[in-house]
């Protein structure tokens, strides 16, 4: 059968009553559509598979690509794993209540960005128009430093405008934040994280979120790569030379960063006695990236 559709539900539900009852089996490269149709046809009971793009790359890679033959590749990778002949790496996809944890630690995520943008708004307003701001008041996320800012400066209504937004920023991501907190209440998972010196309950639950299931990773290796952990290895004169880290996981290691330092500023461990060394080889910035 051969039919071009639309991915959303009104083009799935056309394509699913042209297969008119038939067991199909339905597999995909994964995109940025794969989860909506993922989610359809599980929901439908049909076995559906999303592989990873880069795996499929490498056993159907060639010059042409078209719709069509994309699909007609893919049938034939489908048919040879069902036949045990090849393997494949294929995409997790969350039930809907994990899906949405993870949404909400990623707008936690945002949050925080966008805090930390303000933060340096702020502060390049003031250093631009000579406002001076005390040491005592230089920590703009406690309120006393923002009413200092305000009461010293209220005629400046840009400066008022940015105070005003990041109140409103820092106010939601402090809700976001007790509700991922609240998430982890019960959680095993969570508890065990929790123990790691440097991992609080927010951290925790992040990390839970992007993980879900531990047994899904094969192995510590493959945890690490999705953490984008893992940097690249170039095999050069038959010499290895590592490079920077790949590009995987971005959340995941902006998270592991904050752990990190965390861990470093409060404890006494190997990790830390590492970090200190390598700090007065390479300086500080190079020294994080090397401890993570």
């Amino acid at each position: 059968m051969s039919a071009e559709v639309t991915t959303d539900a009104a083009g799935l539900s056309e394509l699913h009553a042209r297969m008119n009852g038939s067991k199909y089996v339905v597999m995909m490269e994964s995109s940025t559509y794969s989860y909506v149709v993922y989610r359809f046809f599980s929901k439908l009971g049909m076995e559906t598979h999303v592989v990873h793009a880069r795996s499929l790359k490498m056993i159907t890679e060639t010059d042409k690509k078209t719709d069509l033959l994309d699909a007609e590749r893919i049938a034939r990778v489908l048919r040879l794993w069902k036949l045990g002949e090849i393997e494949l790496s294929m995409s997790y996809f969350p039930t809907e209540k994990e899906a949405e944890l993870k949404d909400l630690c990623r707008f936690k995520e945002e949050l925080s960005n966008k805090l930390g943008d303000e933060v340096r708004q702020i502060r390049s307003h003031m250093s631009r128009n000579c406002l001076e701001l005390p040491s005592e008041f230089q920590n703009l996320s406690t309120k006393r430093s923002r009413d200092f800012i305000v009461r010293m400066y209220a005629s400046d209504y840009t400066l008022m405008r940015r105070v005003e937004v990041y109140s409103a920023l820092l106010d939601e991501s402090e809700l976001v934040a007790r509700e991922i907190e609240r998430r982890g209440n019960d959680d095993r998972n969570v508890t065990l994280l929790e123990s790691i010196p440097g991992i609080g309950r927010q951290t925790a639950v992040q990390l839970m979120s992007m993980i879900v299931d531990i047994a899904r990773f094969d192995d510590p290796e493959r945890l690490c790569a999705y953490f984008g952990m893992v940097p690249r290895v170039r095999d050069s004169g038959g010499r290895e030379h590592h490079d920077r880290m790949t590009i995987e996981g971005n959340m995941m290691r902006f998270i592991m960063e904050r752990v990190t330092l965390s861990h470093i500023r409060f404890c006494d461990s190997t990790i830390t006695a590492y970090f200190r060394r390598k700090s007065k080889e390479m300086g500080v910035k190079k020294a994080l990236m090397s401890s993570r």
